[in-house]
């Protein structure tokens, strides 16, 4: 079962593919390897605990409930105050207390994450950046079409997870969810077309962009924008070269997301500054129960 959306963008209309199941979901780590090499992505349905999630979000929205930008202190929907201007939207990617949180890094550092990485990248161990890209995506907002290497390096073996922190769907109405061109990491139109794309400018963000939104963005022969609805727990997992952007935020709430980056721990150091890397910190072990005797 596929749909085909059209949604609307300030510079046009994009139509984007979304399947249920999705080409991207698996079953199995061989098939996740194959489909992360053919595809581009792998869609991981519940990889994280949806209450895990929710426990994150709830404090995530309990913060943004102090700064008066929320309507309600439980829900995502932005405040009278916030939608006029009164109160400024929050820029959770300059928040570093926030990433650090122990309910927001028990999702965005889960074993489940270090263990998928691990596996995709045929790795004994990998490490992940100490800083993490969280967002509050305000109505009207989203990334434009990009490849994560202009931000975090071009390599073989290193990896995106982006993360919703709650319920995504595709659609002109809902919160903007991740888009990408399936394949376009390694067709030869694309290759071609964007070889000389390697890094951002000095801002770390539009700079990047390849296009002011999808819809702006004049598809390379044989490709069409592909989508997915998330829920809670669900990960998305992509290499460098992928391209890809998130649809608007069409609906009246923040979407809350995060992007983590990972690689092989014994791999270099990418070109780009993304600060220190960290490995799984080591589980505590179980005290052994006392017997008799």
């Amino acid at each position: 079962n596929a749909r085909e959306l059209h949604i609307d963008c300030e510079h046009g209309t994009v139509v984007v593919n979304v399947a249920n199941p999705s080409p991207s979901e698996v079953s199995s780590w061989p098939e996740a390897r194959e489909v992360l090499q053919t595809e581009g992505l792998v869609l991981l349905r519940k990889l994280l605990p949806p209450r895990v999630v929710q426990k994150a979000r709830r404090r995530l929205l309990a913060e943004l409930a102090d700064l008066g930008v929320l309507a309600e202190s439980d829900e995502a929907i932005l405040s009278d105050g916030c939608l006029q201007g009164e109160v400024p939207m929050p820029s959770l990617l300059r928040r570093l207390d926030l990433q650090a949180l122990p309910e927001v890094r028990a999702v965005l550092e889960h074993a489940a994450l270090f263990d998928a990485t691990a596996r995709l990248l045929e790795t004994d161990e990998v490490v992940t950046t100490c800083y993490k890209w969280l967002r509050a995506v305000p109505p009207g907002a989203f990334t434009g079409p990009h490849m994560d290497r202009a931000y975090v390096g071009a390599s073989q073996c290193r990896l995106t997870a982006w993360i919703p922190l709650g319920d995504v769907r595709c659609g002109q109405k809902e919160l903007g969810s991740l888009c990408w061109l399936p394949g376009s990491h390694r067709k030869p139109q694309v290759v071609q077309r964007f070889k000389d794309y390697q890094q951002a400018g000095s801002d770390g963000e539009r700079s990047g962009w390849l296009a002011a939104d999808p819809a702006a963005l004049e598809l390379p022969e044989g490709c069409r924008w592909e989508s997915a609805h998330f829920a809670e727990g669900d990960v998305a997992i992509f290499g460098m070269d992928l391209l890809h952007s998130t649809l608007p935020n069409g609906s009246g709430a923040f979407r809350l997301s995060c992007d983590t980056r990972w690689q092989p721990l014994d791999a270099p150091p990418p070109e780009v500054a993304t600060g220190p890397w960290r490995a799984q910190e080591p589980r505590p072990k179980r005290r052994r129960a006392a017997t008799d005797g």
